[in-house]
């Protein structure tokens, strides 16, 4: 059954989520997972995020392809995605150097204390005044004129350390938000590949993080359904435990087809989260399935489908008074679909 209508979308040109910093959606057809990482301290918000792809009846995997070993790193969809920077700041802690664990087993020298738990990792003093930890990146991915410290272990057991000594920088770079800080990767306290990311107050508090864009629907037992319902964040936290995250795309041109009516209200709020309208928007099947195109936000947009003549007609007058132009429309059965913009 068709929607009545999508929402009316007054777009700007956001070019990707604010909070999630950390990773720029790698596929249309791919979703993250959070889990809240402790219960409590410092770390009481923070999130480890991993990337899963539909493999059918509500189930997600981690893996590239069902035939992907789970003991590789490099089968897990997340790894080697870049890590982006939250917000402004200045490094204050970091290491660059450190091996990676094999999925599912931490490293040795981890547990003899000359690896740090964030492996390789980024403290970041941002503008805010709060102190931001990006951790578990890929050997070598961090780049060197943000991160010193270019030896593989500790010089000295530092057991259990999250903020080691060692890895502590003085006159530190400036990194701004969306800067690539470096690439997923899977070492320090970590059985797989996965981003961890917290923020904290310089007194050691739990500081919440907000999202301006994306959208969530619960993930419980590891089961999630592709049609949600999808939640937009604007600006709010992710939900505390286990989440499915829908991050926002790059604004640039897409083609989605054969999207069921039932998903379209989710793929209509993705794409315009993200920055993009619709350019084209034809329907199939009695307005049951749609195929879209997607073009950089411009100006103002208003978007409907599900629309009866009646409903259609009277849409284009009311826009029209308001100095929108049609721009498209198409008729499927008894439903039209419209574009207009001003």
């Amino acid at each position: 059954m068709a929607y009545n209508n999508l929402r009316p979308w007054r777009l700007f040109l956001f070019l990707n989520l604010r909070k999630m910093a950390s990773i720029a959606l790698l596929n249309l057809n791919y979703r993250y997972t959070t889990t809240t990482h402790w219960s409590g301290g410092a770390q009481a918000a923070a999130k480890d995020i991993v990337a899963r792809r539909h493999t059918g009846s509500g189930k997600w995997s981690q893996l590239k392809t069902d035939a992907s070993p789970t003991n590789v790193n490099s089968s897990y969809i997340v790894y080697g995605a870049n890590i982006r920077a939250m917000d402004s700041g200045t490094v204050v802690g970091c290491w660059r150097n450190a091996p990676e664990n094999t999925p599912g087993s931490n490293h040795a020298k981890l547990a003899e204390g000359y690896i740090g738990y964030g492996g390789n990792h980024l403290w970041v003093l941002q503008d805010d005044g709060n102190y931001a930890l990006y951790a578990h990146a890929q050997p070598g991915s961090i780049p060197t004129n943000l991160c010193p410290h270019n030896a593989t272990y500790l010089p000295t057991p530092e057991i259990g350390a999250v903020w080691t000594n060692a890895g502590k920088v003085t006159n530190g770079a400036r990194i701004t938000k969306g800067q690539v800080l470096g690439k997923v990767g899977n070492n320090g306290n970590s059985s797989g590949p996965h981003l961890h990311v917290h923020v904290q107050s310089s007194g050691g508090s739990a500081v919440d993080i907000n999202f301006d864009h994306g959208q969530t629907t619960p993930y419980t037992n590891q089961t999630a359904s592709v049609n949600g319902p999808w939640t937009l964040l604007n600006g709010n936290k992710l939900p505390n435990g286990e989440v499915m995250v829908w991050a926002p795309h790059s604004a640039g041109y897409w083609t989605v087809n054969n999207i069921p009516d039932e998903r379209m209200q989710a793929w209509f709020n993705h794409f315009a989260d993200s920055g993009v309208m619709l350019d084209t928007f034809p329907c199939t099947d009695g307005g049951q399935i749609y195929n879209t195109t997607w073009i950089p936000a411009s100006g103002y947009w208003v978007a409907y489908f599900g629309m009866s003549l009646s409903s259609f007609n009277s849409k284009s007058n009311t826009l029209a008074n308001q100095g929108y132009t049609r721009t498209g429309w198409w008729y499927c059965g008894s439903v039209y679909t419209g574009i207009w913009r001003k």
